[in-house]
């Protein structure tokens, strides 16, 4: 058998090390390289890679669940949140009666803010019921959540391109050129994104890379 021969599949190993970060991974890479030269094929080699990444998958969902909920209730909530703001974008209070540029700001925010803010008790709500409740990740959830919700509202003005007109609509109307199943997983992802680092206690962070190196 040649060198390239009894090495695994490159690109294997490296979903194994990147994949599925931490934990016992030069074990099990060593464990399974043995195994390839002793006579397993490429495609048994693949086979267990896939399903240590998917274990490993499946265990940080269940350890993140609050994040995940998080996310599933903040894409979701835009549509209960329908009656409440009418398709004209108002509040339901008088914004325009607060003092300059606060107004201002308000009703440039309106959006971001309520779609930021909407779903935090459903991550308070399971942060408690995981027993990993802290007001500052909750605070600090919604604060990232609200930046990047703000980046993403604010988009469209810096680049127009981004938008196309609805057909029918005499250019009145202007939809996104992205597919809406893109920014579904696009909007799911940056409530889930600021969830882990909002939830991400510093001190746990380190004890993790400790235990990684």
């Amino acid at each position: 058998m040649s060198r390239k021969e009894s090495n695994p599949p490159e690109l294997a190993l490296w979903l194994l090390w990147h994949a599925r970060p931490g934990g016992d991974n030069e074990a099990l890479s060593g464990d399974l390289i043995e195994r390839f030269r002793e006579g397993q094929t490429g495609g048994w080699f693949w086979r267990q890679v896939l399903v240590a990444i998917a274990i490993h998958l499946l265990g940080e969902i269940r350890r993140h669940w609050p994040q995940i909920w998080y996310a599933i209730a903040g894409t979701e909530m835009p549509r209960f949140l329908w009656n409440a703001v009418d398709k004209s974008g108002r509040l339901p209070f008088s914004w325009y009666l607060l003092p300059w540029p606060l107004s201002q700001v308000v009703f440039e925010l309106r959006v971001p803010v309520i779609v930021a803010l909407a779903a935090l008790p459903v991550l308070a709500a399971a942060l408690v019921i995981n027993g990993t409740f802290r007001w500052l990740s909750v605070l600090r959830t919604g604060m990232i959540t609200l930046a990047l919700i703000a980046l993403g509202h604010f988009m469209p003005d810096a680049f127009p391109w981004l938008l196309r007109p609805v057909e029918g609509s005499n250019h009145q109307f202007k939809e996104f050129i992205i597919p809406r199943v893109v920014l579904v997983v696009l909007f799911f992802s940056t409530f889930l994104v600021s969830a882990w680092l909002g939830c991400r206690s510093p001190r746990r962070a380190d004890e993790q890379n400790r235990q990684a190196e």
